[in-house]
């Protein structure tokens, strides 16, 4: 089918409902209270949101969505670490909240119902400090290289203590995104936390495997390792692989190649609402409410809440107008494989299997030069008991880093039967109570995922 009639026929379809299922939320009222040194931003609303909230050039950023567009704002606050507050419309249905901050600050956000209420705190890092319980162990030391010492922070977990927990989480809590270790940590109120997997630094968008409570975020990158928690609970190294599909109410099943990133040629992407509020502009695009074909669209569209967007590539638009239709039935099937995992990142190249030193860093489609360098590190291990190791290597005046062969005797040496790396040089961050520990290359980097020992919370 010419590209220009597919164009014109997505056009002539029927646009989704995007408030179908109800207004878009108001704000009613901003305002702001300090006590100790903390600053709480309160956005009172008259029904619950989604946001998202991430740094940048010394702001912190809070996006609201769906909501209707309020009239701008402007909160002096000249407080603590906040100086101003900005409310503006960056884009229709998203209000955001830009706090410019002032010194060195952290933030959590809360909500409360009835009435609905988002809160933001801009703390100082002290108040952020958290005691640890004895299963989670942290020691600094310094360790011998080819080239002089190197500064060595560890972390050991026992996941035996039913009350803490392993998770990824998201960079500012979306895809795209990213956000300092450290603020995630807070966020989240992490008893330790590590820098994740490898991103996107322009995006923040994860590169590779991504599960976070049993939903698959992003795909994996052919045979890289990956860290996982087993449906139950166990931690393992290894690779996965993945299919997805999409059946359609009559019987046709179209390949999803990609989920929440751009679509590839012979297949869809699927966007999930952990993307946030809007896909990228894409040409053809299918939105899925409750499992039904909600309407069609083109360029940066929606994502609902209950539901997910489909797109294709550039003149791949028959994928979508060929075999879907509004109102009609649809099935995604997004697999993994081997096992049920609750949790996954991954990294990579292995450096520990099975208790020996196993860097296969070219099947994993790393470069030579990445293997060589001497930089910070990061890595994370499994000992023999099921414990947790969590590594970073310091790069600097005083440490001199290491390559993945040093990390992978490392990683053995401190007691790993399986490990692997994680992002480094510059996004590599160690946060223990509160704090991080070890000296990160320039100032903190803003990464896209990160690892969190967090206490478990009643369900």
């Amino acid at each position: 089918m010419p590209r220009l009639l597919i164009a014109l026929i997505l056009l002539l379809l029927p646009p989704m409902p995007l408030a179908a299922a109800q207004p878009d939320a108001r704000l009613l009222d901003l305002g702001w209270t300090t006590q100790d040194g903390a600053v709480k931003i309160v956005a009172h609303l008259d029904r619950p949101v989604r946001f998202r909230a991430t740094t940048a050039g010394g702001r912190l950023l809070v996006d609201l969505w769906p909501i209707a567009d309020p009239a701008p704002r402007l909160l002096a606050v000249n407080a603590g670490g906040v100086g101003v507050v900005r409310q503006v419309a960056v884009a229709r249905g998203i209000t955001r909240l830009s706090i410019t901050l002032r010194g060195a600050t952290r933030y959590k956000l809360f909500t409360r119902s009835s009435p609905y209420k988002l809160a933001v705190i801009v703390l100082p890092p002290w108040r952020a400090a958290i005691p640890l319980p004895p299963s989670v162990a942290y020691r600094a030391v310094r360790v011998r290289t080819a080239r002089g010492w190197s500064a060595v922070h560890v972390v050991q977990v026992d996941l035996a203590d039913p009350q803490i927990a392993l998770r990824p989480v998201l960079g500012s809590g979306v895809i795209p995104g990213n956000e300092p270790t450290a603020a995630a940590a807070t966020r989240y109120d992490a008893l330790a936390a590590i820098n994740g997997g490898f991103f996107s630094v322009r995006t923040g968008h994860p590169l590779g495997l991504l599960v976070i409570d049993g939903k698959l975020l992003s795909t994996p990158t052919g045979r890289r390792s990956v860290f996982a928690i087993t449906s139950d609970g166990r931690p393992v190294i290894r690779s996965f692989t993945f299919r997805g599909t999409v059946e359609t109410g009559t019987g046709r099943t179209i390949p999803v190649l990609a989920v929440n990133r751009p679509p590839q040629a012979g297949g869809l992407a699927v966007y999930t609402p952990e993307y946030g509020p809007l896909t990228e502009w894409h040409r053809y695009a299918a939105v899925v409410q409750d499992g039904v074909v909600a309407g069609f669209a083109a360029g940066r569209v929606p994502i609902p809440e209950r539901g997910y967007v489909l797109s294709a590539a550039e003149g791949e638009g028959q994928l979508i107008t060929d075999s879907l239709a509004a109102d009609q039935p649809v099935r995604l099937n997004l697999v993994i494989e081997p096992g049920k995992v609750v949790h996954a990142m991954e990294g990579g190249p292995r450096l520990v299997r099975d208790g020996q030193v196993h860097v296969p860093f070219r099947w994993e489609d790393f470069p030579t030069a990445f293997a060589r360098r001497r930089t910070s590190r990061s890595a994370v291990g499994i000992t023999a008991a099921g414990k947790v190791l969590l590594v970073t290597v310091e790069k600097s005046a005083h440490s001199t880093g290491m390559t993945l062969a040093e990390l992978a005797e490392l990683m053995r040496n401190l007691g790993a039967v399986q490990a692997m790396n994680l992002d480094g040089g510059g996004s590599s961050t160690l946060v223990v109570g509160g704090r991080v520990v070890n000296r990160p290359e320039r100032a903190q980097r803003g990464v896209g995922s990160m690892l969190l020992v967090v206490r478990r919370t009643a369900d």
